[in-house]
Parts: C-alpha cells; sequence; structure tokens
C-alpha cells in the first residue's frame, strides 16, 4: 500500500512539474473536412527573451486560398487565454507574434462560414535549453561533439544543427553526438537545436496538420 501511494505521489509531482510525452496531449479535432489547414507555432529565443510566431495557411478543395476566415489559437498562458491570427496581404495566410512562449497546450480554432475546424490539440514542448556547448567554450575540432539540453516534456522529434553540420532528426532524449566529420573548424560556430509536436489534423482536408516548434541556439562557440 505504502509503495503504491509513493508511485502515485511521484506521477502528481511529475505533472505537476511539465515532464510526460508531449504527443499524448494530441487531439485531433473535429471538423467539416472542406479546409486544408496548414498551421505553424514557432518559438525561439530572441536578444535573450521568448518569441512566438503563430502562421496558419488555408485552402479549400480545390487548393485555393481561403480568405475572411476566424483564426484563434488557445492557451493558458496567453494574454487573455487565446490570440487572434490576422489575415496577411496575401490572401489565406493568418499569422501573429507575441513577446513569449507559453508553456502548456495549443488549441486551434478555425471558421469560414459553414467550414470549420474545431478542438485541434497539440501538446505542449516547452522552452528548452541547452546544456552544452555552452556560450563562448572551446571545443577540439574535428572529434565527436557532445550536445545535451533539457526535455520539459518529450517532443516527437528534436533536430540538431550547426553552422557546418545541416542537421539530423533524432528522438527527444536530451542528448545526441555530433560525429568528428560534422565538427571542422570554425571560430564562430552555431548550434541549434530544435524541438516539435505535430498533431494531424481530423477535421480538414487530407495533410492537414499542427505543428509546434522550440528552438534554442549557442552562439558563438569555438572550435578549434
Amino acid at each position: 500500500m505504502k509503495h503504491t501511494k509513493l508511485l502515485a505521489v511521484l506521477a502528481a509531482t511529475a505533472l505537476a512539474c511539465g515532464g510526460g510525452t508531449a504527443t499524448s496531449h494530441n487531439n485531433a479535432g473535429t471538423g467539416t473536412s472542406t479546409l486544408l489547414v496548414t498551421g505553424d507555432i514557432e518559438g525561439s529565443m530572441n536578444n535573450g527573451a521568448p518569441v512566438t510566431n503563430f502562421m496558419v495557411t488555408l485552402r479549400d478543395g480545390l487548393g485555393n486560398r481561403v480568405p475572411a476566415a476566424i483564426v484563434t489559437i488557445s492557451n493558458s498562458g496567453l494574454p487573455n487565454g487565446s490570440v487572434s491570427l490576422v489575415e496577411a496581404t496575401q490572401p489565406g495566410r493568418y499569422g501573429s507574434s507575441i513577446a513569449q512562449f507559453p508553456g502548456g497546450d495549443f488549441q486551434l480554432s478555425v471558421t469560414r462560414n459553414t467550414d470549420n475546424v474545431q478542438g485541434v490539440v497539440v501538446g505542449g514542448v516547452g522552452m528548452h535549453t541547452i546544456n552544452t556547448p555552452a556560450r563562448n567554450a572551446v571545443v577540439p575540432a574535428n572529434q565527436p561533439l557532445a550536445v545535451s539540453w533539457t526535455t520539459p516534456s518529450t517532443a516527437k522529434q528534436a533536430t540538431i544543427s550547426t553552422s557546418n553540420f545541416n542537421g539530423i532528426s533524432t528522438a527527444d532524449t536530451g542528448s545526441y553526438t555530433i560525429a568528428a566529420t560534422n565538427n571542422p573548424p570554425n571560430p564562430s560556430q552555431q548550434l541549434n537545436v530544435s524541438r516539435f509536436n505535430e498533431v494531424d489534423i481530423a477535421g480538414g482536408l487530407a495533410g492537414s496538420r499542427l505543428r509546434l516548434t522550440f528552438t534554442a541556439s549557442v552562439n558563438p562557440y569555438v572550435v578549434q
């Protein structure tokens, strides 16, 4: 009995601190299956502060862009709990930007006359930080480079890249080793670690999806 209670306490603590798997929070939602919805929520650090860009593109079954829709993304960490995306000068493209990256899950709602997509949820990945290498660190060239980062919740995948390494997608384990051949000398190297989660939208046309990405960078560090 004590062992069971201890497990319950540990599980509750893990949930309170984040953790878990982002994909387990995904919800494909519902809709009229008349819109092709391509949504991207992209967070990053800009001059030491987080920023999030929202972009949603809408097309109909013939591939035409769909204007004059109401597009809303909700998250309890957003101002007033949601942000309304504004249609750009190019019809069918809706966007917004905020100076923060909320934790938790994001929900998408799209309405245009009788066409709609509702209740789509992409599980939050959280803001991660890169542990190694550190900014201004000096690391040996032409040797394997161990990269590590935090995992607030386990993302669907992570992508590792540098100025000399086009990048690779890997499991979000919090560590990856860049091969020696991809770690040449560079006096001002930049490392990028992107973690993302994605959900296919059930209420949209085939190919509809909502993707959430957060990117952390280390710049510069020296490879010599």
